[in-house]
C-alpha cells in the first residue's frame, strides 16, 4: 500500500514537471513568434521584423509602414541596377525600424539592412556575414546619372536676310535650293539628369561636329575678291553650286523629359551653342565635252570665325537618357559673314531629325 502511495505521488510530481517545462516551451515559442514576423515574397526574398519589448510593439502602430515599402522599394531596385548601394542621410539609433534582405550561400550570409530613422535613412551591410557592418565607400551620384550618347543630326539650312525671319533671300545670286542645302552633324554628348530619380530635367553637354552645305540656285558660285563675296554667274551651266562651312561646337542643353518606366514620353529641350569654323571650301560641278568635272576651291570666304547661337528640340520616346525621334531648330545669332563682306547680314538656321 505505501509503495502504491508513493508510486502514485512520484507520478503526480513527475506529471505537474513535465507541464511546467512544456508550458515553459509553449510560452517561449508563442513570445518568439509574437516578437519576429517573416514576411515571404517572390522565389527567395523574405522581410524580417524584429520587435525586442512591448514598447516597442505598440510604437510600431505609428509607423507609416506604406512610405517604409515603398522607400524600400526604390533602394532595392536601385541597388540592383548599379550593384551598389550608398549612404542617404545619417540617422540616429533611437526608434528605427529595421527591413532585412538577406542573400544566403553554403559560407556565408551577406545582409543589407535598410534602417529608417526620425532623420532619415541608412544602408549597413555585412558583405563577410561575420555580423558586423562593413563600410563601403559612397558612389559619386554624379557619374551614376549620366550616361554617353553620340546623336546625329540630318537636316536642311538656310538664312534670314538682315534680320528678317520667315525670309529668306530671294532673286538673289545667293539665293539658296531649299532642298540642296543640307545640315548634318554628330557629337560625343553627356546626359546628366538633376534632382531625383523620377525628375525631369536633364542636362545635356559635350562636343559636336556639323556641316552646313549652301546650294546656290542657278549658275552663281561664291568667289572671294579684294572688296568682299561675290556671287558671279559661271561660263557654263552648273550641276551644283554650293558654299560648305565646317564648324566644331560646344552645346550645351536643358532637357525636360516626361518619359518614364519604358512608356514614351514627351522631349522638350532648348539651350544654346558655340562654335569655331574649322574649314571652308566651294564646289561647283558641271560638263566640260561630255566630261562630268568638279573643282573645288578652299578659302575662308570671309565667314565668321566664331558662331554662336540657340537650339530648340522636340520629340517623344520612352527613356529619359535616350535622344528618341526629335526634330531640332538651330538659329545662329551671328551672322554668317563679316562685316567686310559687302554682303546683307545672312543669319543661318538649319532644322531636321536628331536620331
Amino acid at each position: 500500500m505505501k509503495f502504491r502511495q508513493i508510486n502514485l505521488r512520484g507520478l503526480l510530481l513527475l506529471t505537474l514537471i513535465t507541464g511546467f517545462i512544456f508550458s515553459s516551451i509553449s510560452n517561449s515559442s508563442a513570445q518568439s513568434k509574437a516578437d519576429t514576423i517573416l514576411i515571404d515574397f517572390g522565389d527567395s526574398s523574405k522581410v524580417t521584423v524584429y520587435v525586442q519589448n512591448q514598447k516597442d510593439a505598440e510604437a510600431i502602430r505609428d509607423i507609416d509602414w506604406n512610405l517604409i515599402m515603398e522607400k524600400t522599394a526604390n533602394y532595392l531596385e536601385e541597388a540592383h541596377q548599379n550593384n551598389d548601394n550608398e549612404t542617404e542621410n545619417e540617422s540616429e539609433a533611437n526608434d528605427e525600424s529595421e527591413i532585412k534582405e538577406e542573400n544566403s550561400s553554403e559560407e556565408n550570409i551577406k545582409t543589407s539592412t535598410i534602417v529608417f530613422g526620425l532623420r532619415g535613412i541608412r544602408i549597413e551591410h555585412d558583405d563577410d556575414g561575420d555580423g558586423e557592418i562593413d563600410e563601403r565607400k559612397p558612389k559619386n551620384n554624379f557619374w551614376r546619372r549620366t550616361r554617353h550618347q553620340i546623336p546625329i543630326d540630318f537636316g536642311l539650312n538656310n538664312y534670314f536676310q538682315d534680320g528678317n525671319f520667315g525670309e529668306t533671300p530671294t532673286g538673289q545670286p545667293y539665293e539658296l535650293r531649299s532642298w540642296g542645302s543640307r545640315y548634318f552633324a554628330f557629337g560625343t554628348m553627356f546626359k546628366t539628369q538633376v534632382g531625383g530619380k523620377k525628375s525631369p530635367l536633364l542636362l545635356q553637354y559635350g562636343l559636336e561636329a556639323s556641316w552646313n552645305n549652301f546650294m546656290f540656285t542657278g549658275d552663281n558660285y561664291a568667289l572671294e575678291t579684294r572688296s568682299g563675296v561675290e556671287f558671279p554667274e559661271y561660263e557654263t551651266s552648273l550641276d551644283k553650286s554650293k558654299l560648305t562651312a565646317a564648324y566644331i561646337n560646344l552645346p550645351l542643353m536643358v532637357h525636360l523629359d516626361f518619359a518614364e518606366n519604358n512608356r514614351k514620353g514627351l522631349k522638350l529641350a532648348f539651350g544654346g551653342y558655340a562654335g569655331y569654323r574649322v574649314g571652308s571650301y566651294t564646289k561647283i560641278v558641271y560638263h566640260d565635252g561630255g566630261d562630268r568635272q568638279k573643282d573645288k576651291e578652299h578659302s575662308n570666304f570671309r565667314l565668321n570665325d566664331w558662331r554662336y547661337g540657340v537650339r530648340a528640340e522636340l520629340g517623344i520616346g520612352e527613356d529619359k537618357f535616350d535622344s528618341g525621334l526629335r526634330l531640332f531648330f538651330n538659329y545662329d545669332v551671328n551672322t554668317l559673314f563679316t562685316e567686310n563682306s559687302n554682303l546683307p547680314k545672312l543669319n543661318a538656321f538649319s532644322f531636321g531629325i536628331r536620331l
